[in-house]
């Protein structure tokens, strides 16, 4: 089972993202972000446009494949089963950029973060539509990923390898 770090050691346990200048470092992300596939197939939250794949972290990614493929299976390997949930709709994994509201990385600058479904689990939603799908949320669970719909201020769509 993985031991992933606190949101302030994700530079030790991830690596520093940043380049010289603050922005993203291309040396970094060629190092460290990998592409995996879905069992299924996803498309993007905001236009439909089918996904390549997922741009994760390498120390993530063999942990985001078990999770979507226990997700599959509970699903009973059923793409509409999927499509009910959720899991299709993806909303983003590596994307170098601050926290909403804040001047502080995003754990998805670090591709330790991945959204799904943000029209059913907006930021800020008490209710988020993953809290009725358990087998999402144990998927996730029994990797050791932080669910964002937890949160004081709600965050349903995201998860993180990464603690608060």
């Amino acid at each position: 089972m993985p031991q992933w770090p606190h949101q302030s050691e994700v530079d030790v346990f991830f690596g520093n993202p940043r380049g010289r200048d603050g922005a993203a470092s291309a040396a970094w992300e060629r190092a460290n972000i990998a592409r995996i596939q879905a069992p299924w197939p996803l498309v993007t939250s905001w236009d439909g446009a089918s996904v390549g794949g997922i741009s994760i972290h390498r120390k993530c990614s063999e942990s985001l494949l078990r999770v979507l493929n226990a997700i599959w299976d509970a699903a009973g390997q059923d793409v509409r089963k999927i499509r009910e949930w959720g899991m299709h709709f993806y909303g983003g994994g590596y994307n170098f950029r601050l926290m909403r509201g804040s001047n502080r990385l995003s754990m998805h600058s670090w591709g330790c973060a991945i959204d799904f479904d943000p029209a059913h689990n907006t930021f800020g939603d008490t209710t988020p539509n993953f809290a009725n799908y358990p087998e999402v949320l144990k998927a996730f669970a029994d990797e050791q990923w932080t669910w964002g719909g937890n949160w004081t201020k709600p965050d349903g769509m995201h998860w993180q390898a990464a603690d608060l």
